[in-house]
């Protein structure tokens, strides 16, 4: 049968949709009550000191149920083979090289199921931009690699990325190691200093990602793989982030109302995330961020946003000589 004469007798078809529906729901059921998630969640909720290292080790006990994650697996083929229209009740995540499905999330760690596809990484290399990237995340995260697809990979490393990280003062990366990875092997990556590069592959790689989400770096930085030259620097922290969407948000919607909520936003951690608040401060009421910008210029701990503070003031701010007027030159 053509797929699109399936699909559109699917589509015509309420029972048939609410029967692959019903299906989707069963095995969000199934799974969100099995212990291969809800022990991980207790886990994490019961941890006495919820430090990158203690987190990891809680997303090693869920990888190494190999015989609950193989049941996963075979359930969801054997949903998919009865119903073509199933859908797995997991967030599915992809990339330029990797595809895959997103097992476990809470507010300290990220549990992923992927395959990098051979083809996706050989189609990545053979683009525009080449094999020129070295990204230093800024997170910790540990990758178990199911089959390694007889993979090269290069290991880098550079100086950590501190709270004030200046991009002139970063340092350059450096080779730390170029092997070969080993089916059933597990990497762990703190992006705050560390990196790898998949140099080459002979087949798909299958393999689990845990992400931590605390104890992250400022900013995620990257690098050409070539010269090693600074490429960019963008943030590392999901909180951060959206709140710099909201205030934008809000600036767009000039929303005069809600300058002082926008205000209290200034006291984030992140740098770059408060010089993004105050140009958008700026935006929507100049005067009224004047106080602030005048704070950020003489005591913000970052010196390159004391700096663009401060030009900001000179070029925006300072005092004019009222039209008709000369300037009395000073005389001490």
């Amino acid at each position: 049968m053509i797929v699109g004469d399936a699909l559109a007798a699917w589509l015509a078809d309420r029972d048939a949709q609410r029967n692959s529906h019903r299906g989707v729901e069963a095995s969000a059921n199934r799974w969100g009550l099995h212990p291969l998630m809800t022990q991980l969640k207790r886990e994490l909720t019961e941890l006495p000191d919820k430090t990158p290292e203690a987190i990891l080790a809680a997303a090693r006990h869920f990888i190494d149920k190999t015989d609950d994650i193989e049941a996963l697996v075979a359930d969801l083929i054997a949903s998919g083979r009865s119903d073509p229209f199933f859908s797995p009740p997991f967030h599915p995540v992809s990339s330029e090289i990797h595809s895959g499905l997103m097992l476990f999330t809470s507010e300290e760690l990220l549990l992923a199921f992927g395959v990098s596809g051979v083809e996706m990484l050989a189609a990545k290399k053979a683009g525009k931009r080449g094999a020129t990237s070295i990204g230093f995340s800024g997170q910790l995260t540990a990758f178990r690699y199911v089959k390694a697809g007889g993979a090269t990979m290069s290991f880098w490393e550079m100086p950590p990325i501190g709270e004030n990280f200046i991009a002139a003062e970063a340092g350059v990366p450096r080779l730390v190691e170029r092997r070969q990875l080993r089916d059933g092997e597990e990497i762990v990556v703190d992006g705050r200093y560390q990196s790898f590069i998949i140099e080459h592959a002979y087949s798909d790689m299958v393999y689990f990602q845990a992400l931590v989400r605390t104890g992250t770096a400022p900013v995620a930085v990257e690098y050409d793989s070539k010269t090693l030259d600074f490429v960019s620097a963008s943030g590392a922290e999901e909180t951060s982030a959206r709140v710099q969407m909201m205030v934008s948000l809000l600036r767009a919607m000039d929303r005069d109302d809600a300058f002082p909520i926008i205000e209290k936003t200034l006291n984030t951690p992140y740098f770059h995330a408060r010089w993004h608040i105050m140009r958008e401060m700026l935006a929507l009421d100049a005067e009224a961020s004047l106080p602030a910008l005048r704070r950020m210029a003489e005591g913000d701990s970052h010196p390159e946003i004391r700096a663009a503070a401060q030009q900001t003031l000179d070029l925006f701010f300072s005092e004019e000589i009222p039209a008709g007027e000369e300037a009395v030159p000073c005389r001490a």
